[in-house]
C-alpha cells in the first residue's frame, strides 16, 4: 500500500495499482483532449491516448473497450480510423482470433510523411482542377493556385524537418 495525493493536495491512502490507474486515466484524458483539439475524432483521440499511455503501447480491442468504458463497435470505428491514418498498426495475436493494436514509439515522422505525400498530391490535383476550369472563373483559379503553391512550398520543408528529426532522434538513443 502506498500513499497517493488527492486533488486538493492532501494525502489519500490508495494502493499503488489504484493510484497508477488514476494517474493514467488523467493523462489519457489530457492527451485525448489535445488530440481532439487538433481534429482527431473524440473516440479516436481517446483510443490513441490509451495506447500511448499503455505500458507496452499495445492493447487488444477488448482491453481498449474495458479501459475506456466504450463499446466494441466504438472501439472498432476508432481503431479503423487510426490504422488508416498511420497512427497505429493492427497485428494478429498469435494463437488467437484477436488483434493487437499498437502505437509506434515514434509515429510522427511517418504521419508527417503521409501529410507530405498528401500535400504533393493536393498540389498536382489543384493544377489539374485549374486546367479544367473556365479561365473567366478567376476566383476559383486564384484559390486553387494558392492551394497548389502552398503544397509545393511546404512539402520539401516538411520532408527536410522529418529527415532532421530522424537524425536528432538517432542522437537520443
Amino acid at each position: 500500500m502506498s500513499t497517493g495525493r488527492n486533488e486538493s493536495g492532501g494525502e489519500a491512502s490508495l494502493p499503488d495499482e489504484e493510484w497508477t490507474a488514476l494517474v493514467e486515466a488523467r493523462v489519457i484524458k489530457r492527451l485525448a483532449s489535445r488530440f481532439n483539439e487538433t481534429g482527431l475524432p473524440r473516440m479516436s483521440a481517446r483510443v490513441f491516448a490509451a495506447l500511448i499511455v499503455s505500458p507496452n503501447g499495445a492493447l487488444t480491442a477488448a482491453e481498449i473497450g474495458e479501459s475506456l468504458s466504450i463499446s466494441s463497435g466504438t472501439v472498432s470505428t476508432a481503431v479503423q480510423g487510426l490504422v488508416r491514418v498511420g497512427l497505429i498498426t493492427r497485428e494478429p495475436v498469435p494463437g488467437s482470433r484477436r488483434d493487437l493494436y499498437r502505437v509506434q514509439d515514434d509515429p510522427w515522422p511517418d504521419v508527417f510523411s503521409i501529410r507530405a505525400d498528401w500535400l504533393r498530391d493536393f498540389a498536382t490535383g489543384s493544377a489539374e482542377d485549374m486546367d479544367m476550369l473556365d479561365e473567366v472563373n478567376t476566383g476559383a483559379r486564384r484559390r486553387l493556385t494558392y492551394m497548389r503553391e502552398f503544397g509545393l512550398f511546404v512539402t520539401p520543408k516538411l520532408e527536410q524537418i522529418i529527415a532532421e528529426w530522424r537524425e536528432h532522434r538517432a542522437s537520443l538513443t
